[in-house]
């Protein structure tokens, strides 16, 4: 979740050490209150309240435990319970990639990339990949998330300018044209049977439509 709202790899690396990771002190604090409450059984010390007094106002305090609080309750019981993950509402995590590339760099795999851990994180996906034409060939642009296993070649596949949408319930394969030009496929892989259908199809459709301008007009040269 905290990847679709642009948060960086390095800081969610950096939660793993608080004190040494460069985030800002109100930042600090908040996530130092945010392990007391989760770690400690919710006892917070005079000491961390005075720094958090610092950056915050009293009602600003109240909402960050009441987040807190309500995160945690949520994760006790999804764990108690064994219960899969919500997953972001395919309009909603459309609209998301329609404006990561809005503001997307000029590079296409960057923002490809961007692409990928949106739509990996958003829908759970086992991976996603995204391929671009190259010539008469398709070559990897992004990818993330582990090797689907029936993969023979990672970095490049055939040209098929025929190519259609096809899905199985734990795979899902879709074009990009960009007119009638076929200029990259977008690739999705599952671990679970039956964990692709028909909402899948449509969202990464969408997102191909989205992604054929860029791939369009951006294709490497042959």
């Amino acid at each position: 979740m905290a990847k679709q709202f642009g948060v960086s790899d390095q800081a969610l690396q950096g939660l793993n050490n608080i004190d040494t990771f460069p985030f800002p002190p109100d930042e600090k604090a908040a996530l130092r209150f945010a392990d007391a409450m989760t770690r400690e059984a919710g006892r917070v010390d005079d000491g961390l309240f005075d720094e958090l007094r610092r950056h915050f106002s009293e009602p600003q305090i109240i909402e960050i435990a009441s987040v807190i609080g309500t995160f945690n309750y949520f994760n006790r019981v999804n764990n108690a319970l064994a219960m899969d993950i919500t997953l972001t509402d395919p309009e909603v995590l459309a609209l998301r990639i329609a404006e990561a590339l809005a503001t997307a760099p000029p590079d296409p795999a960057a923002a490809c990339d961007r692409v990928v851990e949106l739509l990996r994180q958003g829908r759970r996906y086992g991976s996603v990949g995204v391929l671009a034409r190259k010539g008469d060939r398709l070559v990897r642009l992004a990818h993330r998330g582990a090797e689907p296993p029936a993969a023979k070649d990672a970095t490049s596949a055939t040209l098929d300018p025929d190519a259609v949408t096809r899905m199985g319930d734990r795979e899902l394969t879709v074009p990009v044209h960009f007119g009638a030009e076929l200029v990259g496929v977008i690739e999705i892989h599952n671990d679970r049977p039956g964990s692709i259908d028909e909402e899948d199809r449509i969202l990464v459709e969408r997102v191909a439509g989205l992604l054929a301008p860029l791939l369009g007009a951006r294709r490497p040269p042959g």
